[in-house]
């Protein structure tokens, strides 16, 4: 095995991407396009995103990124006021925008841009347009507009290849030494750095401690083939099993190229190897990934906000919830601790265990439309107040099925109060008809029942609410999560989970 390490130098060479190139240029020259923003799908979007980039980064161009969101508070509007609302911002977008620009929805009321060739004077300019126009439009005195804006210059200079700190960093992996030396010496002067291995194995060893950008792989070589050594990199590396890989290979044949793209392969590179196409698809390979990981970056971090977002939305409505009853401050965020706690246990995955916990900080959300009297009526109620509070799980269902991004939050709130035996309420269901999530929430929302102080008793002692969960098993609650919920309360010696 050799290392080869090398300095850097400047350069972009041409690339066969003249056709997409010309087509770039029509869009950004305002060539043949109706004088108005490109308004397209995701699928549509990436793929002109990704071409813009790279027009710029040949080319050296300024892009900037906007993401602008109207602020719709449900409660106050109608779904056809809101779907009118955010049809009315997307026409005052395309109307300020040029036809050069590109523009994508995102979710129901947030919308995408990139502005190419742009000064951020010339940006100001644009949000101030836009900002002005929708104060002019029908709903712009009724809602907010915000807007977010970021300049693609660093994105662009990610894009670029290698740096004198940081060159793009190849394994070339044959059993040719010549192939080796001759691949090694085309990267290493065209700034990149090269490792080489002469097999199968010696490759799975390097790689156990190693992390390049770009795998270059042959596939025939004695011993294990290419092939073989691809499956067995997959299978055996977690992240790193993602490096881009790009066969080497003098097979011509479909059936061999086919099956290299099963394995993972992004492309192929025919030997007798051309030192200007092995640069150009090694090269494009890279961009590719980079921006691949720019835009899952983007999407993951939109993601994260609204998550938090919507977090910070369910709890405040979870206080509000609890505000109403003077005797059970804190009850709903308590019970989203127990429910995740029990799924946890029960072995949730993380995603599932964030579901159940604003499962159970909603669960009582139909209390809302109970009147305080009878909440916090201190004395027994009637069987009429029972009958008003016990239309409490119906009541949240019907709010929460606004929330289509999760559906599962009615479960806790629709069926926490019903019984493993049947006869709970209010659609008496039995056993595995109830829902996991509820069954989850019924047992967690029992537990702070009996440990927390109410209107009409004390709470119960540690040793009497695990009579109570025992007494309910395979009765009132799921056997599993009243059996999780046991070992939670023999494990707390010092009663330090119920309320304080």
């Amino acid at each position: 095995m050799y290392e080869e390490k090398t300095g850097i130098s400047g350069g972009f060479p041409e690339d066969a991407e003249k056709l997409n190139l010309e087509v770039l240029s029509d869009i950004l020259e305002e060539h043949n396009t109706p004088h108005s923003v490109m308004w397209m799908g995701s699928d549509a979007f990436g793929n002109v995103y990704r071409y813009m980039l790279r027009y710029m980064n040949r080319y050296q161009g300024t892009a900037y990124k906007l993401l602008f969101t109207v602020h719709i508070s449900p409660d106050d509007h109608s779904d056809q006021e809101r779907e009118d609302m955010v049809a009315h911002v997307r026409e005052v977008l395309r109307s300020s925008l040029r036809n050069s620009d590109i523009m994508m929805q995102i979710g129901a009321s947030s919308f995408f841009l990139m502005l190419p060739e742009i000064s951020e004077y010339n940006v100001e300019r644009v949000i101030e347009r836009i900002h002005r126009d929708w104060e002019l439009d029908q709903y712009g005195g009724r809602v907010k507009l915000t807007v977010e804006k970021d300049c693609i210059n660093r994105e662009l200079r990610d894009l670029r290849y290698g740096s004198a700190d940081h060159p793009d960093w190849i394994v070339v992996v044959d059993d040719d030494i010549a192939n080796l030396t001759f691949v090694g010496n085309v990267l290493s002067k065209n700034n990149m750095h090269v490792s080489a291995v002469r097999s199968g194995q010696a490759f799975l060893d390097f790689m156990q401690k190693n992390k390049p950008d770009l795998i270059l792989l042959d596939v025939k070589m004695p011993g294990m083939d290419g092939f073989e050594t691809l499956h067995r990199f997959r299978e055996q590396v977690g992240e790193a099993s993602r490096i881009p890989v790009i066969f080497l290979t003098g097979d011509e044949s479909e059936e061999t190229e086919q099956r290299g793209l099963d394995l993972g392969a992004m492309d192929f590179i025919r030997k007798p190897i051309i030192p200007g196409s092995l640069i150009v698809r090694v090269r494009h390979t890279l961009e590719l990934v980079r921006l691949q990981n720019k835009l899952a970056e983007e999407v993951e971090r939109k993601t994260e906000e609204n998550e938090s977002l919507l977090l910070h939305i369910v709890k405040a409505l979870a206080d509000a919830i609890d505000a109403k009853d003077t005797y059970t401050n804190g009850h709903s965020g308590r019970v989203a601790d127990y429910a995740r706690e029990i799924a946890r246990r029960y072995g949730y995955p993380e995603e599932e265990l964030k579901n159940i916990y604003m499962m159970g900080l909603l669960h009582d959300v139909g209390k809302i439309g109970i009147p305080d009297a009878v909440i916090n009526k201190p004395a027994k109620l009637t069987d009429d107040e029972f009958d008003v509070i016990k239309n409490h799980p119906v009541m949240g269902a019907r709010i929460l099925k606004n929330i289509k991004q999760l559906p599962q939050l009615t479960d806790g709130s629709r069926w926490h109060h019903e019984r493993y035996d049947g006869t709970g309420y209010p659609d008496r269901l039995k056993g595995e008809e109830i829902p996991e999530g509820a069954r989850i929430i019924s047992v967690a929302d029992s537990y702070d029942a009996m440990t927390s102080r109410r209107s009409y008793r004390e709470p119960l002692t540690q040793e009497a609410v695990r009579e109570e969960i025992l007494k309910g098993r395979g009765t009132q609650f799921d056997p599993r999560f009243a059996d999780i919920m046991l070992s939670m309360i023999d494990e707390d010696k010092n009663f330090e989970m119920r309320e304080h």
